[in-house]
């Protein structure tokens, strides 16, 4: 953090006032980054547990923002694929197929080469035939 003083209203700051639209508390949430958020929320004249709801609703809106982009590319990239492992002579396994002939393990390993799907739960481990 840096120890030059905070100025409202100057270097994209905005100035002190009574209330402070959503870029405004952002750029003042921005600051913070760069200074202490209890110098930051003192220049302001604010609680510094008012800066930090603001940041902290900042963050979550980004998240949130962030969340309901991937659902979207989601939903646009179809709902569910199916996967299809297959040999190089042509047989093929879903995943689905795979996860049926293993059961409830930690971890697969699908050798196609090999003709296997090696599997690990905890200490145990195996594997089962492809075709």
């Amino acid at each position: 953090m840096m120890n030059k003083n905070i100025k409202p209203g100057l270097n994209g700051l905005p100035p002190v006032k009574d209330q402070y639209d959503e870029n405004e508390k952002q750029k003042i949430v921005e600051a913070t980054e760069e200074h202490d958020l209890k110098s930051v929320a003192k220049a302001y004249g604010l609680t510094w547990q008012k800066v930090r709801s603001w940041r902290t609703r900042l963050i979550n809106a980004v998240m949130m923002d962030k969340t309901s982009k991937k659902t979207a590319n989601q939903e646009t990239a179809g709902k569910t694929a199916q996967v299809i492992i297959q040999s190089p002579d042509g047989k093929e396994i879903t995943t689905s197929e795979i996860l049926n002939r293993v059961g409830i393990v930690d971890s697969i390993y699908v050798r196609v080469d090999e003709n296997a799907a090696y599997w690990v739960k905890g200490e145990e481990h195996g594997s089962v035939q492809l075709w």
